[in-house]
C-alpha cells in the first residue's frame, strides 16, 4: 500500500470529479505522470500554502481503468456541454474510436495540447461513497482546520507528485478519514462555474475536427450516438443524450 499526494492548483470538480457516487482523476497532474498506483492505493490532494494547504479531497483507489475502458463503463461521467454543472464537469471524454483517440465534446481541456497531454493516461477510481471524502472549499468541519498540523507528512509543497509508502501513517491518515462524520460528496468546488465554448475539439488525428457549440442540437449527442453505437452499455446504465 503506498499513498499519492499532490498540491492541487484547480478545483472545478473536473479533477476529481467527485459526482454521481465515484471519485474518478482522469485529467491531473497524477494521471499526466503515468503514476504507479493499484486498488488499495491512496490518492491525496491538498491546496496551496496560500490557501492553507487545506485537504481538498482523499480516495482509496478499487479500479485503475485504461481511459477507452472507463469511457464505455462509466457513462454518467459524460460531459455534457448543455446540462448541469456535474455533468458540464464530466472527465470522461476520450475513447479509441477505428485505432485513433477522439473526444466528446467538453469546455474543459478543449485544446490540442491539452488532447495530446491527456489521452490514453490511467484513470483512478473510488467507487463508493465509503472509499473517498471530497471536502471541496466550502466544507466546514472542525476537524479539517488542521490538517497541515496533524499531518505534515501529507503536505507536498511543490509541482509534481510524491509517494509515501509508509503504511503506519497511511493507516493512521485512514482512520481519522473514518473518524470523521460522513464520506463521499462533502462540500463543492471551489472553482466550479458554469462553462460553455463557441466550438468543442472531437479529434485530432489526422488532422483536428472541432464542432461549432452554436448548433441547436447538444453536440455531446451527435458524437455520442456515432460513438455508442457498436458499445453495449452496462444494464441500468442512462444514456448521456
Amino acid at each position: 500500500m503506498k499513498l499519492l499526494k499532490y498540491v492541487m492548483t484547480s478545483d472545478s470538480g473536473l479533477a476529481p470529479n467527485p459526482y454521481f457516487g465515484v471519485c474518478s482523476l482522469a485529467l491531473c497532474t497524477p494521471n499526466h505522470m503515468n503514476a504507479k498506483l493499484k486498488p488499495g492505493d491512496w490518492i491525496v490532494g491538498h491546496s496551496c500554502k496560500a490557501t492553507g494547504h487545506r485537504l481538498v479531497y482523499a480516495m482509496r483507489l478499487t479500479k485503475v481503468l485504461g481511459m477507452d475502458e472507463y469511457f464505455r463503463s462509466f457513462p454518467d461521467k459524460h460531459p455534457e456541454p448543455g446540462g448541469s454543472v456535474e455533468r458540464q464537469y464530466g472527465d470522461n471524454m476520450y475513447f479509441r474510436e477505428d485505432g485513433r483517440w477522439a473526444r466528446l465534446p467538453s469546455a474543459e481541456h478543449n485544446s490540442e495540447a491539452s488532447f495530446r497531454q491527456d489521452r490514453g493516461r490511467p484513470v483512478y477510481l473510488a467507487e463508493h461513497a465509503d472509499s473517498f471524502w471530497y471536502f471541496g472549499a466550502d466544507n466546514a468541519m472542525p476537524e479539517l482546520q488542521g490538517f497541515a498540523d496533524k499531518f505534515p507528512w501529507l503536505i507536498h509543497d511543490r509541482h509534481g507528485i510524491r509517494y509515501i509508502h509508509d503504511t503506519g501513517r497511511i493507516q493512521a491518515f485512514a482512520e481519522w478519514l473514518l473518524s470523521l462524520e460522513g464520506s463521499g460528496l462533502l462540500g463543492k468546488p471551489r472553482d466550479r462555474t458554469p462553462i460553455a465554448a463557441d466550438r468543442y475539439l472531437t479529434a485530432i488525428d489526422p488532422e483536428p475536427v472541432w464542432l461549432d457549440g452554436g448548433a441547436d442540437e447538444d453536440p455531446a449527442c451527435t458524437v455520442v450516438s456515432r460513438c455508442t453505437r457498436r458499445v453495449a452499455r452496462p444494464r441500468g446504465s442512462k444514456r448521456s443524450c
